[in-house]
C-alpha cells in the first residue's frame, strides 16, 4: 500500500499545493515550525480521516479571510490490484463528506482499511510509560487490520459497557436488567478477548526475532493481559466482581482493562531499560506489527515518522530505515535538515526529497 498524491487546499499553514511521493522513502526537511507535521497529518487524515493532532476542524482550517469554512484533501492511494481515489472535505458549518473512487462512505475506517497506516512521533516513545489506553490503542490497530470482525465486535461492546455502567449509576438498581447486560457484556467480551490473543501470539512471534535484530535483552517478557482474572471466563469476573462493581459505580472487569505488560526479570521494563533501549523497544513493537500484518494479508504499511533524528542515534537510525526498506513500507520522514541522508547511505533513486519553509512544500531534484 502507498500514497502516490496527495492535494490539500485550506489545510493548516500549508499552501495549496500536490505532491507526488516516492514509493519508498520520502523526507520532508525545514525549521521547526515550517509545516512539516501538518505534511504528516494531512498524509495521516486522508489515510484515516482523522488528526493525530487535534479533535476540532475550526482549528485545522487555513483562515484566509473569514469566508472559509473548509478544508479539503485528495489523495491517489494504491494496493498491488488497483488506484484508489480518496477525497476528504471537513468543514466547521456543513456535515463532513469522505469519498473513495467517487463513491461516499459513512465510516472513516472504511479508510483505515484501505491503507494501514502507522504514525511513530515523540508521543509513541511513552507507549511503556503511558496508560495502558494508549497499550490497547497500540494493538487494537493490529487487531483491526487483521480479525475482520473485531471493530463490529468492540464497538458492540463499548455500547453494551455503556449501557451497564449508566445502570450502575442509578440510585436503584434493577438486578435482572443488571444480569441481562451481564450475559451480553460477557459474550461479546469474549469474543474481542479471544480475537486480541490470535492476533498478539500472531504478534509476539515477529517481535521476538525484532528485539534479537536490535541486541535487546532477551529476557524482556512481553505479555498480554485480558483485563480480567486469567482464571476465570468474563461472565465469573462480572459475578465476582457485582458488589464492587454498583459500589464504585462502574465495571471493573472486561477487556476495556486490557493492556500489554513488559517486564524484565520481574520487574516493569521501564525501570530497566535505558531511555535508548525503550525507544529501539518500541520500535521493534511497531515493525512487529507491520510484519503481522503482511503475514496474515499481505499489506504494507505506510509509517508515518515525525522528528525521528531526535530519538535514534546514528546507528541505529541505519538499521531501523534498512528493516524498514526490507518490509516495502512506504516511509515518510521529517528531519530538520537534509544531513540524514549522509547517514543513511540510500542510493538517490530509493527516496525523494522535500524542503518545506513557511507552509511552502518544494520537491527537490
Amino acid at each position: 500500500m502507498a500514497i502516490e498524491r496527495l492535494s490539500f487546499t485550506q489545510f493548516r499553514n500549508l499552501a495549496n499545493t500536490q505532491l507526488a511521493f516516492h514509493p519508498k522513502l520520502n523526507f520532508f526537511f525545514g525549521m521547526n515550525g515550517s509545516g512539516k507535521t501538518s505534511v504528516l497529518e494531512a498524509i495521516y487524515f486522508i489515510a484515516t480521516g482523522r488528526s493525530f493532532r487535534s479533535r476540532t476542524i475550526e482549528s485545522i482550517i487555513k483562515r484566509d479571510d473569514a469566508d472559509i469554512t473548509e478544508f479539503i484533501l485528495f489523495g491517489l492511494v494504491s494496493d498491488q490490484l488497483r488506484q484508489h481515489q480518496v477525497g476528504i472535505k471537513k468543514s466547521s458549518i456543513q456535515a463532513s463528506q469522505i469519498r473513495v473512487n467517487k463513491e461516499s462512505i459513512r465510516s472513516a475506517s472504511q479508510l483505515a482499511k484501505l491503507s494501514p497506516t502507522i504514525l511513530i512521533d515523540p508521543l509513541s516513545f511513552e507507549l511503556l510509560n503511558g496508560a495502558p489506553s494508549q497499550r490497547r490503542q497500540f494493538l487494537d490497530w493490529g487487531v483491526f487490520h487483521v480479525e475482520h470482525f473485531f471493530s463490529m465486535h468492540w464497538n458492540n461492546y463499548l455500547n453494551c459497557l455503556k449501557q451497564r455502567n449508566s445502570l450502575l449509576r442509578n440510585a436503584k438498581i434493577d438486578q435482572i436488567s443488571l444480569g441481562v447486560w451481564d450475559a451480553k457484556l460477557a459474550e461479546l467480551g469474549e469474543a474481542v478477548h479471544l480475537e486480541r490473543q490470535a492476533y498478539f501470539d500472531k504478534f509476539q512471534v515477529q517481535l521476538s526475532s525484532f528485539l534479537k535484530y536490535f541486541a535487546l535483552d532477551t529476557n524482556i517478557k512481553v505479555s498480554y493481559f485480558k483485563g480480567w482474572d486469567k482464571s476465570k471466563s468474563l461472565s465469573e469476573a462480572l459475578q465476582y466482581s457485582r458488589d464492587k462493581d454498583i459500589e464504585r459505580r462502574y465495571t471493573q472487569a472486561g477487556p476495556h482493562r486490557a493492556d500489554i505488560k513488559v517486564t524484565l526479570f520481574g520487574q516493569a521494563a521501564r525501570e530497566n531499560l535505558s531511555r535508548g533501549q525503550q525507544k529501539l523497544f518500541i520500535i521493534a513493537m511497531y515493525l512487529a506489527q507491520m510484519q503481522t500484518l503482511f503475514d496474515v494479508h499481505k499489506k504494507k504499511t505506510v509509517v508515518l515518522i515525525d522528528d525521528v533524528t531526535a530519538e535514534l542515534d546514528e546507528e541505529n537510525l541505519e538499521r531501523v530505515f534498512n528493516k524498514l526498506l526490507a518490509l516495502e513500507a512506504q516511509v515518510i520522514v521529517t528531519i530538520l535538515n537534509d544531513s540524514v541522508l549522509k547517514k543513511l547511505k540510500q542510493d538517490q533513486d530509493a527516496y525523494k526529497m522535500f524542503h518545506v519553509e513557511h507552509g511552502q512544500v518544494t520537491e527537490l531534484e
